[in-house]
C-alpha cells in the first residue's frame, strides 16, 4: 500500500508540467511527419532528408530539453520506469552505441545512437502523466488530424507540391511521400476508434473525422495503409472484446485460419503436383493493390543491400552509417540504380546490414518481450493492451516494406519506442495498484 501511494503521489502533476507533456504529444508528432527542416523541396538533396540541419537539431534538442524538466522533477517515478524498460530495447541502445567503435563512421553512429536515448528519454517523460493512453489519444489527435487539413489544402492550393504526377496522381499533401499520408490517416483511423472507447464522443463528430481520415487514405493511394487500416481495426475490436480474448477462442481462430491455409495448399498441390512459388502467391495479393509481386522494384534494392551485408553480417556495418545520400557507403547502390534511395525499403534488411545478426537478434526478441508485455497487461486493461497490440501489428508489418524500427525521428519509430515505454510502465503501475 505504501508504494502505491509513492507512485500515485509521484504522478500527480501540475498544470504547468501537464501543459509541458501535452506540447510534447503535439510537437513529435508534427516534427516526425513534416519533412525534416518543414521544407517542401522535394529535389532528393540529402541534406534536407537525412536529420542533419540546424533546425531538426533545434526541434528535437528543444523536446528533449522538455523531457528533461518533467523527468528531473518526477525523477523517482521516471527512474522506476526506466528500470522496467523492455531489456532487449536497453540491450539495443547499448549495441547501436557500442557499434561506434567499429563503424566507418563512428561520428555519425555515435550521434545516431544518442539519439534513441533521446527518444526514450521523451517517452519516460509523456508517460509520467495520469492516465497516458488517453492524453495521447486526445492530444495526438490534433497534430494528425491538422496535418490532414493542411495536405487537402496543399492539394487545393498547391497540387504542384500537395500531388505526386509521378505516382498516378496520388496525393502526398503536407509529407514527403504518399505512403506517409496514408500511415497519418490510417493512424488517425484507429485513433478516433481508440478514443471512443474511451471516453464519450460526439457521434457526429466521431463519423465525420474518421470519414475525412478515410477519404486521405484513399486519395493517397496507400494499398498498404488502407489494407493496414482495416487490419489494425478488427485486431483492436477482436482483443478488446472480453467474450474473444480468453486463450480457447484465440486460439480457435488461429487454428481456423492455419487450416484454410493447409486446404488451399492441398488443393493447389493436387491440381500441379507441386507446391506454389512465392510469385504465385504474392502476384494476385498484390494485384488486388495495384503492385507486382516484386513489390514495386523494392527487391533490386534488396539484392544490393545483401551484398553489402554478406561483409558484415554478424556485427553489423555501424549503426546508421550506410545510407546517407551521394558520396556514402551506399553511393554504389545509387549508381546501379540511378537515383538516390536513402534506405532499403526493409527494415528487417536494414539493422542486419548496420547492426547485424546480433542487432536483428535483439530486434526480434525486443518485439517478442513486446508481445509478453501486452498478454500482461490484458489481463487488467483489455482496451489499452487492445491498441498497443494493434499498433504493433502496424510496426512489425511495415517495417518490411519502409525502414522504420530504431531509425531515426520517423514517426514509426518514435511511436514505436513511445509504445515499448507505455507498456512497461503501464504493467508496473498496474502491478502497484
Amino acid at each position: 500500500m505504501k508504494n502505491t501511494a509513492i507512485a500515485l503521489e509521484d504522478r500527480t502533476m501540475n498544470d504547468y508540467e501537464m501543459i509541458l507533456i501535452r506540447l510534447m504529444v503535439v510537437l513529435f508528432a508534427v516534427f516526425s511527419l513534416l519533412p525534416y527542416g518543414i521544407s517542401w523541396d522535394y529535389t532528393g538533396s540529402s541534406a534536407l532528408t537525412m536529420e542533419g540541419s540546424i533546425t531538426t537539431k533545434l526541434e528535437w534538442g528543444g523536446l528533449i530539453s522538455l523531457s528533461m524538466i518533467v523527468l528531473y522533477r518526477h525523477l523517482p517515478e521516471a527512474l522506476a520506469d526506466a528500470r522496467n524498460l523492455n531489456p532487449f530495447l536497453v540491450t539495443i541502445l547499448l549495441w547501436c552505441l557500442l557499434s561506434s567503435l567499429w563503424s566507418p563512421l563512428p561520428g555519425v553512429t555515435f550521434k545516431r545512437a544518442i539519439q534513441l536515448y533521446g527518444l526514450v528519454m521523451i517517452a519516460i517523460a509523456i508517460n509520467m502523466a495520469p492516465r497516458p493512453l488517453a492524453l495521447l489519444l486526445k492530444y495526438l489527435l490534433y497534430p494528425l488530424m491538422g496535418i490532414l487539413l493542411l495536405s487537402l489544402f496543399m492539394v487545393i492550393t498547391s497540387p504542384s507540391l500537395g500531388i505526386d504526377y509521378a505516382l498516378g496522381g496520388a496525393w502526398r499533401g503536407a509529407l514527403s511521400q504518399k505512403n506517409e499520408l496514408g500511415q497519418v490517416a490510417a493512424v488517425s483511423i484507429l485513433l478516433w476508434q481508440a478514443r471512443a472507447c474511451t471516453e464519450k464522443l460526439d457521434i457526429r463528430v466521431l463519423l465525420t473525422a474518421i470519414g475525412f481520415s478515410f477519404f486521405m487514405l484513399v486519395m493517397s493511394k496507400s494499398s498498404t495503409s488502407l489494407l493496414i487500416t482495416l487490419i489494425t481495426s478488427a485486431i483492436f475490436h477482436v482483443l478488446r472484446k472480453r467474450h474473444l480474448s480468453s486463450d480457447y477462442p484465440l486460439t480457435r481462430i488461429a487454428l481456423v485460419f492455419c487450416c484454410l491455409i493447409l486446404i488451399a495448399l492441398y488443393l493447389f498441390f493436387m491440381q500441379e503436383s507441386r507446391f506454389p512459388t512465392w510469385s504465385e502467391i504474392s502476384s494476385p495479393i498484390a494485384h488486388i493493390f495495384g503492385k507486382g509481386s516484386d513489390l514495386t522494384g523494392r527487391t533490386d534494392i534488396w539484392e544490393l543491400v545483401i551484398l553489402e551485408i554478406r561483409k558484415h553480417w554478424v556485427m553489423g556495418l555501424g549503426y546508421g552509417a550506410f545510407w546517407l545520400g551521394p558520396d556514402s557507403l551506399s553511393q554504389f547502390i545509387i549508381t546501379a540504380l540511378n537515383w538516390i534511395p536513402l534506405q532499403s525499403h526493409n527494415g528487417y534488411l536494414d539493422i542486419l546490414n548496420e547492426q547485424g545478426m546480433v542487432g536483428l537478434t535483439l530486434c526480434v526478441l525486443c518485439l517478442f518481450a513486446q508481445v509478453v508485455s501486452l498478454v500482461i497487461m490484458g489481463r487488467k486493461d483489455r482496451t489499452q493492451a487492445a491498441f498497443w497490440a494493434a499498433m504493433l501489428f502496424v510496426t512489425v508489418v511495415t517495417n518490411f516494406t519502409e525502414s522504420s524500427l530504431f531509425r531515426g525521428f520517423g514517426f514509426q519509430n518514435v511511436f514505436f519506442i513511445f509504445a515499448l515505454v507505455a507498456c512497461t510502465s503501464a504493467n508496473r503501475r498496474l502491478k502497484e495498484s
